[in-house]
């Protein structure tokens, strides 16, 4: 159908000969149906002929004729015929037939095309026959018609008609020779086979012809323009055509013409383009590498800043940690003036609030540059969310704001997701909601969310001037706030809502706000929310299960408890109602003072317990102390304050007997003094981490650093096992999974040590214990490492967590309760970020931040003994060993740098530099940390170049190094530490522990 010829076939050949076809049947059928006629006619006829000649020879005497002529004058043929064909009855006939006259006249009446006929009796029994073989069957007719027509037999066709002779009737059959009709039928047939083929080579010829003058040219037209390129488009086209084609010829020669000339013209265009655009990719490729110098400078700017203020914070907090302790400690000394106690809350508050300040300028520039990485790991929510608002209550307190929680009680308590930022969001959101409100209070609801399923939605809701119309703008930006007074009025950079948005963003959640006024809240005052995903399936029974994680004891020994409350503050009232609504509590509510001396002068109240407002933070309301002797002049049950734990005046509380229920009310508190037992914080702080039997190996390639390890657990009872590489530790763990040692609990490894890394020796322990099927030993990293892919890549190889160096004493606590299970209650997961925050270190730092502690002026003392006591948990000979080891390995270390750098080693400087980084972290050498911390980053920033050109840029770094070796090799440590300036100066053992400081902070 594609091609011109197909369709010339398809559309002229096919449909004439189709209707030939066609016509060739019709005329072939209509001439059979006019032969069959003729011979109707002529049988017609033949058997009215053969009537005319029975008809009087049937009006005789048949029955004589038939008895008397039959058996001498027939002939034998026929008298056997006719003696065959006669029905049983014919010699009972009452006529007879004259049979071989019949039979003579028979034959001389022979007609054309008929080749027998016979006579037959009324049932079609053959009388007699003559003719060609006229013994042949006649077949079967209607014998009670009148005419039989077309009847077929063996040779022919038969016809017949019924003949009446008085009361007799009789057949007479002829048979229609169609050796004539068949003759017919091929003649025709001929003819139509004849016409037909002359009929298509006519057609032919006729496509032929026309295929040569209309299709021929196409043809020809398409092979020249499958030829046709660019280069020959001025080549004519030779095609044989006249008429139209030719015109339709020369008419595309002339188009091609001028397309050739428009070729050309593009192609010289093209030409010039292409060297404008050459010269133009030139300029864009100096623009590149001006742009890519100025995309290098930019990231080592970015790098450079990052350091910055990693470096910065870490020297900013250090010392802020260090004054932020001992103001607790000297906070809690008695004794002190109102004006001595002025000034160390002054501090307090200066300390805490620029150590705020730092931690969010870092958060802010971790998210900047993307390397800030959430945990994901379940957490006690309610405990989260009571954690932020205890810690706030005192900005609460100072304020005379009212604080309160409602936690709906489908929240589920344990969720999956990262607890310290969730506490640093809500932290944010409470902590600017009790900044910027001036009375009333604030409410934070911990619900789930209506919009997203398995979503939570925290909404912290205050009673302060709102966001105005023009201030909304500026919110969730990075360095701006609202109000431009604010920061000359409250303080902050700003950074809080930025830093909140992002982390929410990281959790897959999101955060907003909204007026109350304009919601329908509340007349004043604003609602941020944030929403988070709970990691729990939504499903009832796992609900169901997560809400029961506080476990609450029975109330009242199984009867009825009375509670007379009087509190000021409508969501703590509904919190205490909610709290105690599936128990069996009864409360009634007193409207005020009044009303509650009035029903407990009562004497039949029968109240069990009386919990009243604490006003001790408000001086314009009632005086607690008063209001505590006039309950107890009319009562002398159990009887309870409700306020902020901070503004609760222990002193009464000890002289009228009452209980302190600290606000925001804890459904945990509350039931711990209904049922008379103490908090369960109270009880897990009272306890003491116990580890007696637990053996850990440590493994680490510098004996300082055992040492240290060794007396950090020792102080924990722990039983330390110490390993000098990875080799020894794999043989270590090979006796002890073979059961020829004492098991191993744990294992502290160090990550980079000559020979055989931490990493591979994880790996060889893991196939060890994987072919005894002995159940897998907590390796636990422990690296100078802060990268924040590191973790990821220590898993990986079979360690279970990683440790930052130093470690401290609460973060070595948590990882021995977390990985064995040795504290009184299961605790929770903390992060890095937990833990370095509770060892007082705030926020950890990266590796390059981890310097030494600056002495007066810009050097760096090469030993400082207040420094080595600290970081050998204050036991001075320790600390002297440390320092001596140091010393002694100072001209090992510079040989082998010297060798390292002789030979252009960059991996091996970089080896040596980190081991030296590791052991100096045990040791108070601050100059020899600095410069071998800084000579390990220059060695690693690009560790495959070894040109003499890098090799000369790391050269200053390099002999700093080598120079802080050589003193410290020079320095008699017997005589440093009898220099009277340096006992001075140092700490003893005595002294005040800032390491083990973090539990007595606020």
């Amino acid at each position: 159908m594609r091609s011109a010829y197909g369709q010339l076939i398809l559309l002229v050949f096919l449909p004439i000969v189709v209707l030939a076809m066609v016509g060739g049947l019709l005329v072939f059928f209509e001439v059979r149906r006019a032969i069959i006629s003729e011979q109707d006619v002529q049988a017609q006829a033949a058997l009215v002929r053969y009537e005319t000649l029975l008809q009087p020879l049937l009006q005789g005497d048949l029955s004589q004729n038939l008895t008397q002529n039959l058996p001498q004058n027939a002939s034998p043929d026929l008298s056997q015929n006719s003696s065959q064909n006669l029905p049983k009855n014919a010699s009972d006939a009452a006529h007879a037939i004259d049979v071989p006259a019949l039979i003579d006249k028979l034959n001389q009446l022979r007609l054309p095309q008929v080749q027998r006929v016979a006579l037959a009796d009324a049932v079609g029994a053959p009388i007699l026959a003559a003719g060609v073989n006229a013994q042949a069957d006649w077949g079967e007719f209607d014998t009670t018609a009148n005419r039989v027509a077309r009847l077929p037999v063996a040779h022919g066709t038969a016809y017949g008609k019924a003949i009446s002779v008085g009361d007799e009737r009789f057949w007479l059959l002829i048979e229609m020779d169609n050796e004539p009709l068949t003759i017919t039928y091929y003649r025709v047939l001929l003819a139509l086979s004849i016409t037909g083929l002359i009929t298509i080579l006519l057609l032919l010829l006729i496509l032929n012809s026309y295929a040569k003058r209309w299709i021929e040219p196409v043809y020809e037209m398409r092979l020249y323009l499958q030829r046709l390129t660019a280069e020959n488009l001025s080549k004519p086209a030779v095609v044989r055509a006249d008429g139209e084609f030719a015109l339709l010829q020369k008419d595309f020669m002339r188009a091609l013409s001028r397309l050739d000339a428009s070729f050309t013209e593009l192609k010289n265009h093209a030409e010039e383009t292409e060297r404008d655009l050459q010269q133009a990719f030139d300029e864009m490729e100096m623009q590149n590498i001006s742009i890519r110098n100025a995309r290098d400078a930019a990231i080592s700017a970015s790098q450079a800043k990052s350091a910055f203020l990693a470096n910065i914070s870490h020297e900013l907090r250090t010392p802020l940690n260090s004054i932020d302790g001992f103001i607790n400690l000297l906070a809690r000394k008695q004794g002190l003036s109102s004006e001595q106690n002025l000034y160390v809350q002054t501090i307090k508050k200066s300390s805490a609030h620029l150590l705020a300040l730092v931690n969010d300028v870092l958060d802010f520039s971790k998210i900047e540059a993307g390397k800030l990485v959430l945990d994901h790991h379940e957490f006690d929510l309610y405990a989260a969310i009571y954690d932020v608002v205890d810690m706030l209550s005192p900005a609460a307190l100072e304020k005379h704001l009212r604080l309160a929680v409602l936690f709906y009680h489908d929240v589920p308590t344990h969720v999956v997701g990262d607890s310290l930022r969730v506490k640093q969001i809500l932290t944010n959101l409470v902590g600017n909601a009790i900044k910027f409100t001036d009375s009333g209070g604030v409410v934070v609801r911990v619900s789930l969310s209506s919009d997203t399923p398995d979503f939570l939605n925290i909404a912290v809701e205050d009673t302060g001037k709102g966001v105005s119309e023009a201030d909304k703008a500026q919110l969730f930006k990075s360095f701006s706030q609202g109000d431009l007074s604010v920061t000359r009025r409250y303080g902050g950079t700003g950074l809080g809502l930025v830093i909140s948005k992002q982390l929410t963003a990281l959790m897959g959640g999101s955060i907003g706000f909204y007026d109350n006024n304009s919601e329908n809240v509340a007349k004043t005052g604003t609602t941020f929310w944030f929403e988070m995903p709970t990691g729990v399936a939504h499903d009832d029974e796992a609900l169901d299960d997560k809400s029961a994680a506080i476990k609450l004891p029975a109330l009242g020994d199984g009867k009825p408890l009375s509670l007379l409350v009087w509190i000021n503050h409508l969501p703590a009232v509904q919190v205490l109602k909610a709290s105690l609504a599936m128990s069996n509590v009864q409360i009634t509510l007193a409207i005020g003072l009044a009303d509650l001396l009035e029903q407990l002068d009562n004497p039949q109240h029968g109240f069990d317990w009386v919990i009243v407002d604490n006003f001790g933070q408000d001086a314009a309301q009632d005086d607690v102390g008063a209001i505590l002797r006039q309950i107890r002049l009319r009562y002398q049950g159990r009887l309870a304050t409700y306020g902020y734990q901070v503004g609760i005046d222990n002193a009464l509380l000890e002289k009228y007997h009452t209980h302190a229920l600290h606000e925001p009310l804890d459904k945990r508190q509350l039931y711990a003094m209904l049922s008379n037992r103490k908090d369960a914080s109270t009880q897990a702080a009272a306890n003491p981490h116990r580890f007696a039997g637990v053996r850990v190996l440590a493994v680490d390639d510098h004996l300082p650093n055992l040492l240290v390890l060794d007396a950090l657990l020792g102080e924990l009872g722990v039983e330390v096992v110490t390993a000098g590489s990875g080799f020894d530790a794999i043989e270590i763990m090979s006796k002890t999974v073979a059961g020829s040692a004492p098991p191993i609990d744990l294992i502290f490894m160090d990550i980079q040590m000559p020979r055989m890394s931490g990493r591979e020796a994880s790996i060889q322990i893991r196939k060890i214990e994987q072919a005894h099927l002995a159940k897998p030993v907590p390796i636990i990293a422990l690296t100078a490492h802060g990268l924040s892919d590191e973790k990821d890549r220590l898993v990986a190889a079979g360690l279970d967590d990683y440790v930052g160096k130093p470690i401290g004493h609460v973060q070595l606590v948590q990882t021995l309760e977390k990985w064995l299970h040795r504290g009184d209650e299961p605790s929770e997961p903390l992060s890095a970020y937990e833990l370095a925050a509770k060892d007082g270190f705030g926020l950890p730092s990266e590796p390059s931040a981890q310097a030494a502690p600056s002495v007066a002026g810009a050097t760096l003392a090469d030993i400082d003994w207040a420094d080595a006591l600290e970081r050998s948990a204050n036991k001075a000979d320790l600390a002297q060993k440390l320092l001596q080891m140091m010393i002694d390995d100072a001209e090992n270390e510079k040989r082998l740098l010297e060798r390292a750098w002789a030979d252009r080693d960059r991996a091996a400087l970089a080896e040596l530099s980190h081991r030296t980084v590791g052991a100096s972290r045990y040791a108070g050498v601050p100059r020899l940390r600095k410069v071998s911390a800084d000579f390990e980053a220059m060695c690693r920033a690009d560790i495959t170049q070894t040109s003499a050109s890098h090799f000369i840029a790391m050269r200053p770094s390099y002999r700093a190094l080598i120079d802080a070796l050589d003193s410290l090799q020079a320095i008699d440590l017997k005589e440093f530490l009898q220099n009277p300036h340096t006992k001075a100066t140092a700490h003893t053992p005595d002294d005040v522990d800032e390491a083990r400081m973090a539990w007595k902070m606020v």
